[in-house]
């Protein structure tokens, strides 16, 4: 009998993946969707997928032996090989599947079984949770009033919780629910459970609290059992939501007998006050940090055997909102490092290297009982505290003893800590860097170090304000999710660079969460406020929906969001005068046009510049809307809204264009863009309006004038649609204000708040998502408009300015694509990876296409190259998955 091995061909089957992720637990989707991908050692070009068969069984033996018993697909003649719907048995509650996944290539080879992967089955009825909620008794609710009244205790107290479990048997499954209104770390038998933080991830919590599931039957044990909580009340005492800090806990298993077990919370729990408590507020300017006073700390409070006799029995109480699992990566420690430097005396100042968002660790010796150490963070070096951010120890005192965060963290470079009795070390003192796990896939570098330099600083400023589930504004003033940065920063840095399917899943919803009966959405999420915004903020979610779209081709993002965009649309149809959308705000605050543009020029929403902003972002938002419905077969949506769309461009041409310029409203880069974007410019005129942005850029400002609102527009245009991103070159070259050189050239480490001031925040996302021109542009990756997912693709690569090379690499749904070119005097080379079971368009930039080859072969002869046309100086390709080295000759003065 000849083996499977010997029959299969070079590809492989690996990342298995389950709704975005690796062996996720607590997946709440009936019908879960399953991606792979494909590698070919071999590199043979035009590698694809012609078939696939998937095994999903209850046992990992029966895998072994070629068996699902949950479902088997069978030969499935298909390219298919992201977002395959399960079709097999019906999946119960706690139910754990493992799954695997055997390939054909392209000549109908079966490749070897992938390694298996797994998912379980999150609680998928509300009746499947058997206890209510709990919270301490003496635990008010977190209303202004409550504080006031003097409660035993604050709301800022955390929490200790504790019950028993016994089991007659080993536990052979074991599943545990946690929400937590508020923050929690889970425990068994003293043994923290896993390494995520700040858990669950942030919800708009009088609408949805976010359970976390956990895997714990191998803690458990036979015989007696603790299942204990550390908990911290977080956004539950933000005024908006007026909630209050409570738990609930499901455990579902069976023993090695097949005897079932559960436990859930109720007032049978123990409870008692922790040793620390929040310090500090949750509003603007005031987000506190924490104090731990160590010597109150109860050792073992976790652990079988303690005596809870003394602790309160937990008091049910009631929680209105909806419970949904949380189904993307948790927040952790990315990364640790040591402080720069330690100086002054007594009052210890402290440079940790970098802005960071995180935790600090700080080890201290031979302090007396009682000691109370200071701790104060702030971003720049002439403020000792910001933002409230102040954090305090109490020590037990002898020995070595040490302070780390838990439910609170701090944004900053500087540290003053008051109250040592030993100058520290800088060894001693730690940051932990916190963010949303998102794990990096995309890379970029280029001949100019200032370049890469830019690059990674964007990147670092998202990571510093991607912390708990979703994109923020700042880390430390405000810690609010504002949807013009959500948008950027979606589309600019986190598709091209992190594996964020399930995040951004997870955020669009976020968006719906925070809309009103009547259609508007506020401007920020998943916490909601009263700052300024605009439509641009408010339609953040359908925004970030339509890139979603874009880059993974997955309807279910376009069904999640589009009753929420219908509605949104409603709403400014409803505030349309004139066959314009006019200020619906009472507040000129809550009708912005771009923000933060240089020279502080901010567009309020009683301005023409505002109104003119906010029209465009009407039409885009129908532009949009209308084909997620044609997508959706929504046919009658669609024609009604491009009819909208249709009369609202002739509007805004009318309205706001100057024929004598050929300027739209002040004749800005974002106005000019904007107009040309959303189809408002009418063909003849695009030349003219195009080129009025060229003028800026290269002889009037010659940096780039936009705003946080306006820069998704500029750059969006300039990348995707413009075909001249090239003239970004000069102004990102820059080192004097504004510019992102110049933040770096004065030690930035993470972009502030405005381009030419100094400011009290220098961590902010206003101007996150330059990354793109390095990525899309410059390598000239980006998906196809014309076939959303990345099956197909685009590498457009722009040989700017004095460059000699370029690099970049994503990970597409299909696998690793790299871009590189160099360029030596007339002769470039492009080397490029397609992965497997996916293609690309790829221009080549030329003269004469007869003066292109690949791996020395004339376009003609180059097996998977096919020449579609030649377009504004470029020879484009049809490129099937594979290795290629494009080389081309061009004039030494290109510059394309």
């Amino acid at each position: 009998m000849i083996s499977t091995s010997a029959l299969a061909g070079s590809v492989k089957v690996e990342k298995l993946r389950c709704e975005y992720l690796q062996d996720p637990l607590g997946v709440d989707v009936a019908e879960p969707r399953l991606s792979w991908q494909i590698t070919d050692a071999s590199l043979v070009r035009g590698q694809v997928q012609t078939g696939y068969r998937v095994l999903v069984a209850s046992r990992p033996e029966m895998l072994e032996n070629e068996q699902g018993d949950l479902w088997d697909s069978g030969k499935v003649l298909s390219a298919q090989s992201v977002l395959v719907h399960y079709q097999g048995v019906g999946l119960a509650s706690n139910q754990h599947c493992c799954w695997q996944v055997r390939v054909f290539d392209k000549d109908g080879k079966a490749s070897d079984w992938s390694e298996p992967a797994s998912f379980s089955m999150g609680l998928l009825d509300p009746s499947d949770w058997k206890g209510g909620w709990i919270k301490h008794p003496g635990m008010p609710p977190a209303t202004e009033a409550a504080v006031r009244s003097g409660e035993t205790l604050p709301v800022e107290q955390h929490l200790w919780f504790r019950n028993n479990l016994k089991l007659d048997a080993a536990a052979q499954t074991a599943f545990l629910h946690v929400a937590s209104c508020g923050y929690h770390e889970l425990y068994v038998n003293g043994n923290k459970v896993d390494d995520r933080v700040l858990a669950p991830a942030q919800s708009r919590l009088d609408k949805r609290v976010l359970y976390v599931t956990y895997d714990v039957a191998d803690l458990l044990r036979q015989g007696d059992n603790v299942i204990a909580l550390w908990t911290g009340p977080g956004w539950s005492r933000y005024s908006f939501f007026k909630m209050h800090h409570a738990l609930r806990v499901q455990l579902d298993g069976s023993d090695a007998d097949n005897n079932r077990f559960s436990l859930s919370t109720g007032s049978n729990w123990r409870c008692a006050p922790a040793n620390s408590r929040n310090d500090g507020g949750t509003r603007y300017g005031d987000n506190g940090g924490e104090l731990l006073d160590a010597g109150r700390f109860v050792a073992d409070w976790n652990a079988v055997g303690f005596d809870d006799v003394a602790w309160s029995w937990a008091e049910e109480t009631e929680i209105g909102a909806q419970l949904s699992s949380q189904m993307m990566e948790p927040t952790r420690i990315i990364e640790t490092f040591s402080a720069k430097s330690v100086s002054g005396d007594g009052a210890y100042q402290i440079d940790m290297g970098k802005n960071f968002t995180g935790w600090l660790k700080i080890t201290m010796r031979d302090q007396k009982p009682g000691d109370r150490i200071k701790i104060q963070v702030a971003d720049d070096e002439q403020t000792v505290q910001d933002f409230g951010q102040r954090n305090e120890y109490i020590c037990k005192g002898g020995g070595t003893e040490s302070f780390q965060n838990r439910f609170n963290y701090i944004a900053g470079r500087y540290v003053t800590i008051d109250g040592l009795r030993r100058k520290p070390e800088p060894e001693q003192i730690t940051g932990l860097v916190l963010a949303t796990d998102l794990q990096q896939v995309g890379r970029f570098s280029c001949s100019s170090e200032l370049f890469n330099e830019i690059y990674e600083a964007d990147l670092w400023t998202f990571r510093a304000n991607t912390v708990e589930g979703f994109t923020m504004d700042c880390p430390h003033r405000e810690r609010l999710g504002y949807g013009e940065v959500a948008f950027a920063n979606a589309w600019a840095i986190g598709l091209p660079n992190y594996h964020c399917g399930a995040y951004y899943t997870k955020h669009v919803r976020d968006w719906s969460d925070v809309q009103e009966s009547n259609g508007w959405i506020h401007h920020t999420a998943p916490q909601i406020n009263k700052h300024y915004g605009g439509p641009m903020w408010s339609s953040a979610g359908l925004n970030i929906a339509w890139a979603f779209y874009q880059h993974h081709g997955d309807p279910r993002i376009l069904e999640l969001i589009y009753p929420s965009a219908t509605r949104w649309l409603g709403f400014l149809n409803a505030h349309v005068e004139g066959g314009r959308l006019r200020n619906y705000a009472t507040h000129g605050g809550r009708f912005l046009g771009d923000w933060a543009a240089p020279g502080q020029r901010k567009e309020f929403g009683d301005t023409p510049e505002a109104e003119y902003f906010n029209n465009c972002v009407y039409a885009m938002n129908l532009a949009n809307v209308a084909d997620m419905a044609r997508i959706l077969g929504k046919d009658d949506d669609a024609a009604r809204f491009k009819e909208r769309l249709r009369l609202l461009r002739r509007t805004i041409h009318e309205r706001f264009f100057d024929p004598t310029t050929s300027n739209y409203s002040a004749g800005t880069q974002v106005q000019q863009a904007f107009a040309l974007m959303t189809g408002v410019t009418p063909e003849h005129l695009r030349p003219a309006v195009m080129a009025n942005i060229e003028k800026d850029l290269t002889e009037v400002h010659r940096y780039l004038d936009m705003g946080s609102s306006g820069l998704p527009v500029l750059f969006k245009f300039m990348i995707e649609e413009s075909g001249q991103s090239e003239l970004f070159f000069d102004a990102l070259s820059m080192t004097t204000q504004p510019s992102y050189g110049y933040f770096l050239d004065r030690g930035e480490t993470t972009w502030p708040e405005y381009w030419n001031v100094d400011v009290p925040s220098r961590i902010h996302t206003c101007y996150t998502g330059v990354a793109s021109w390095m990525t899309k542009s410059l390598a000239g990756i980006r998906p196809d408009p014309n076939a959303p997912g990345f099956q197909s693709f685009i590498i457009h690569p722009v040989l700017a300015g004095d460059l000699t090379f370029a690099e970049a690499s994503t990970e597409s749904p299909y696998g690793e694509i790299t871009s590189r070119w160099e360029r030596n005097g007339p002769r470039l080379t492009l080397d490029i990876m397609i992965p497997p079971n996916s293609r690309a368009t790829v221009y080549v930039p030329t003269r004469d296409p007869q003066r292109v080859s690949e791996s020395g072969r004339s376009l003609r002869d180059a097996d998977g190259v096919t020449l579609l046309r030649i377009e504004d100086g470029r020879a484009v390709l049809s490129v099937d998955a594979g290795a290629y080295q494009f080389t081309s000759v061009l004039e030494s003065s290109l510059r394309p």
